[in-house]
């Protein structure tokens, strides 16, 4: 056990403004500086306890014991499941602990078929996990001074430990989740729900029928998973009484981004962060530097990174400065270090510069640690068809379309070439609304130029989702598009 886990409330709380003072005060600059020079060595710390990464440099003609000072970045292998959890055991991937000082195991999805990635944890890192979660929650959701009730509903085993709020950890349980809000929620001043984009409807549903009042139990949402599209936030922030655009309000839905293997929350996004994007939707000028110049494209979600957590690159970029996400932990407690991991994610980092510009347009203060434009997962983009994120908006685009379904919908290419999408409906009356199909007809017409056709089944019909399975992603895409 570490001493952060010895302190007394009062002093962590301390700790906790004493931290988030120091890191706003800090030159991002130097930040940045101080986050490559601990990445190089991330890579010395690899090859010294890491048997398949040390195989991986052999591969690419580099020392197996690597000198940061004198390596070249790119010259270093790149990271994917494939190469690493799809190739080796987890005795050659990680460095020597006894099994009893392990705490904790996190996998990936398993999105891309049978491999997973996972996360080992040892028990001091474990045990201190909580204190990086308790920073961003008072960092964003000032918890120090609000007694806070947070209630977990995100799937796969993911859970959250806290010194700072109350957790209810139910996973895909809405009527748990509803139950634990509507009378245990009222002793707390406010109250924080974390989920993804697919399960929140069945959440909300749930919630209208169990009579949870939402405005004054001033709950805010955290979504993870799944990129959250600005259409949808609308739609929850309309069924959850929230006012997104008032300065004064205390209330978001915000999003955020994890890897299985690497770690919760490495990307998220703030109240500024959110701003700009609300405002580039307003301004083709903002929406033209985040690289969205026409409506078939979907707006990137803009997030804040800690840089010293994690160094993350962009491989590959084009033209509009989009690539590949890397990231490269900085964790030395870590058991299995993965240097240069791509996350298969577009992405794109933002300048000082960039950002400053787009914040004065936007009419905010700037973020006080980088950010990142994410479009999504890069499979979810095959040229011909519209991105998952762009249907996403359009599904949610008329509240009360969106009403009539369940959020899920699958992308298809006939043989002749054209786009099917089928959405799934939340009833069978809703499946045979011809209203329902014309008018997602006309969302997608309007948002892409090409020949698309547009389905919509019962929950019964919907042929790729099982009703009360939220435990896994969801694939929006068939194999006909791949």
């Amino acid at each position: 056990m570490g001493w952060v886990s010895l302190l007394p409330e009062v002093a962590l709380r301390g700790l906790r403004r004493l931290i988030l003072k120091m890191g706003r005060g800090m030159d991002p600059q130097k930040m940045m500086v101080q986050s490559r020079r601990r990445a190089l060595a991330m890579i010395e710390f690899a090859s010294q306890h890491s048997v398949a990464y040390r195989a991986l440099l052999r591969e690419h003609g580099l020392d197996e014991r690597p000198v940061s000072r004198s390596l070249v970045w790119q010259n270093l292998p790149v990271l994917t499941k494939d190469n690493t959890f799809g190739r080796f055991g987890w005795r050659e991937l990680a460095r020597e602990v006894p099994p009893q000082a392990l705490a904790d195991v996190l996998t990936s999805s398993g999105r891309g078929g049978r491999s997973f990635g996972f996360r080992l944890t040892v028990r001091d890192q474990h045990e201190e996990g909580w204190f990086d979660i308790d920073l961003g929650l008072q960092d964003v959701f000032d918890v120090d001074s609000n007694t806070t009730l947070l209630v977990n509903c995100l799937p796969m085993g993911v859970v959250f430990r806290s010194r700072a709020v109350a957790t209810a950890n139910v996973s895909v349980r809405e009527d748990m989740a509803c139950s634990i809000l509507r009378d245990v929620g009222p002793r707390f001043q406010q109250t924080l729900l974390c989920t993804d984009p697919l399960f929140i409807r069945t959440l909300l549903d749930e919630a209208d029928a169990a009579g949870v009042d939402w405005r004054a139990l001033h709950t805010s949402v955290i979504i993870g998973e799944e990129m959250l599209v600005e259409s949808q936030r609308d739609y929850i922030a309309a069924r959850m009484g929230i006012n997104l655009d008032a300065r004064d309000n205390a209330r978001l839905i915000g999003s955020s981004f994890g890897v299985g293997e690497l770690g919760l929350n490495l990307l998220f996004e703030t109240r500024e962060t959110i701003r700009i994007r609300r405002a580039a939707f307003r301004q083709q000028s903002m929406a033209s530097i985040l690289g969205r110049n026409d409506a078939s494209e979907a707006m990137p979600s803009l997030f804040c990174y800690n840089p010293l957590r994690s160094y993350i690159e962009i491989l590959n970029p084009g033209p509009d400065g989009y690539g590949e996400m890397c990231v490269t932990m900085l964790d030395k407690q870590a058991v299995i270090t993965l240097p240069r991991y791509t996350t298969g994610d577009m992405a794109r980092l933002l300048t000082a510069q960039e950002v400053a510009g787009l914040s004065l347009t936007a009419q905010t203060a700037p973020p006080w640690l980088p950010m990142i434009a994410v479009r999504g997962r890069i499979k979810d983009r095959p040229i011909g068809v519209p991105s998952v994120e762009a249907v996403k908006e359009c599904l949610y685009n008329d509240h009360a379309m969106a009403d009539q379904l369940t959020g899920a919908f699958k992308i298809l290419r006939e043989v002749d070439g054209c786009v099917r999408v089928v959405f799934q409906a939340r009833n069978q009356a809703a499946a045979g609304s011809g209203e329902v199909c014309l008018g997602l007809q006309s969302q997608l017409r309007a948002h892409w130029p090409g020949e698309v056709l547009v389905e919509v089944m019962s929950p019964q019909a919907f042929p790729w989702r099982p009703l009360l399975d939220h435990e896994r992603k969801f694939a929006y895409l068939d194999a006909s598009v791949m």
